[in-house]
Formats: C-alpha cells, structure tokens, sequence
C-alpha cells in the first residue's frame, strides 16, 4: 500500500485538535494524593504493563484488581503504581506499602513483595533501604529502553492484532539498543505480551523519547516502518500512527523520509 504525503498531512489534519483524555479530579484526592501527584520525583513513566494487585485502599479497604500500571512516582520514602482500575474503569493511586501481592498477568507469577516486582520487572531503581538486592540485566534493559518499548508496543497492538512478527521487531531493537546486556528474550518476551499500552502511556513515554536525541530517535523510526511492513501490508491505523509520529517529531524539529518502497 503506498503512503502519499497528502495522505499523511490529511491524517494530520484530523488528529490536531483531537481532545485529549479527562484528567481526573483531584479536588477531593487525599492530601496524600494531592501532594504526591504534584510534587513527586518521576521514576518511570508510560509503563502500560497489566498485573493483578492486593492491596489496602486509602479508605482502609482490602481490594483485589486488575491494574494497568500507567507509571511508578515517589514521594520522600514512598513509592506508588499510578493507573487504571481495570474492573471500574477508573483511575487510582495504590501505595506500594499497602500491597500484599503483585501478580505478572502473563507468567502468573507473583510476587509478595513489590519492590522486587518494581524493581526486577518494571526497572525502578528502589531504594537500598527497601530492598538490597542489585539490579539484574533484565532490569537494566527495562531501565533503559522502556519509554521506547511502550511507543513501539503502542504501534504493535494498534491495528487490533498483536502479532508475534512484529514484536519480534520490537525484541530485535531491544537488542540492538542494550547489546552489553546479558538478559533473557524469553523473560523479554513475556514483558512485552504483558504491555497493554494505551494513548496516554503512548503520549508520556514519547515525550521522553524525545529528550534522547538523534541517537535513539533514528533507529526508533526505522524499526516503526520495520513493524509497519512486517507483514507486508499497511492498515489504516498504522498510516495514522505513521503520520501521528511524523508529526510529533517535525514539531521537535526532525525530519525523517519515507523511503521509496512505501
């Protein structure tokens, strides 16, 4: 299927002045809440990775949910999952002192202390004090690559099917990026089927995306148009995606071609 720039600058067209998601009302957040949202030291953003938690609620409560982890935020000596209840549909802060499990969705592994999860599977570096254990390659990998994982997930799943050939892409990019990394693909692999990224993680990963430079952002595009013609087609979604990014990275001042055969 052949792309023409009108195609694209059409699609970009329609996409500016798209609303963007409701943010929640934090009027009536915990202080807690409040201050941790607005004043908090970021460690991971744009994680879209999907667990099952128990945990204590603000309100006391003991709940068990399907949780799509969108980011991990600190404040002081606290860390928090920040995210979306999947059962309700809603937002919701989890303190991580307050879980008894984490459950990996994929390998049904769980894990009854977190900070081992947030560490060995999400990447945070956690504090000496909560857990001594040392960073493992897998976590490094995680670490260093997640924002761009998310983004390239994000195309993945975007026509509907999450197709094995594509993230095969997405494994031979991790790859190429941490090679002085000794980590398991199976493990990997199962990291990514665990992703569940939606256009607000896509949006927050991107925009750390693009504070790496050329360096990264040169062999990120060229593994999008990898996935995209992975299986030898292009669908609609993906030309929108296509002309999403194009966008995005002419705003921040980079300029990349279509190669002919497109």
């Amino acid at each position: 299927m052949e792309i023409k720039e009108q195609d694209i600058l059409d699609t970009i067209q329609s996409l500016r002045g798209t609303p963007s998601h409701p943010q929640p009302d934090l009027s009536v957040a915990p202080a807690v809440v409040r201050d941790t949202l607005t004043q908090s030291d970021e460690n991971r953003v744009g994680i879209s990775v999907m667990v099952s938690v128990g945990y204590k609620s603000m309100t006391g409560n003991i709940k068990n949910r399907d949780f799509l982890i969108r980011r991990i935020i600190q404040n002081k000596n606290e860390y928090f999952l920040d995210g979306l209840a999947i059962d309700i549909h809603a937002p919701r802060l989890i303190k991580v002192s307050q879980i008894s499990f984490i459950q990996d969705k994929v390998t049904r592994h769980t894990y009854s202390n977190p900070y081992q999860f947030l560490q060995d599977i999400l990447g945070v570096q956690v504090q000496r004090d909560l857990l001594t254990d040392t960073m493992t390659d897998f976590a490094k990998a995680i670490q260093e690559t997640g924002q761009e994982i998310t983004v390239l997930m994000y195309l993945v799943a975007i026509d509907g099917v999450r197709s094995s050939i594509e993230r095969k892409k997405v494994l031979e990019y991790i790859k190429r990026r941490v090679p002085y990394l000794n980590y398991d693909e199976d493990k990997m692999n199962d990291y990514l089927i665990s992703m569940a990224p939606d256009d607000d993680s896509f949006s927050m990963a991107f925009q750390r995306v693009l504070k790496k430079g050329i360096v990264v952002i040169q062999p990120l595009f060229e593994t999008v148009l990898s996935i995209i013609m992975a299986d030898e087609q292009i669908h609609a979604k993906e030309r929108a995606f296509l002309a999403r990014l194009i966008d995005l990275l002419k705003q921040d001042g980079y300029v990349f071609n279509l190669p002919q055969s497109m």
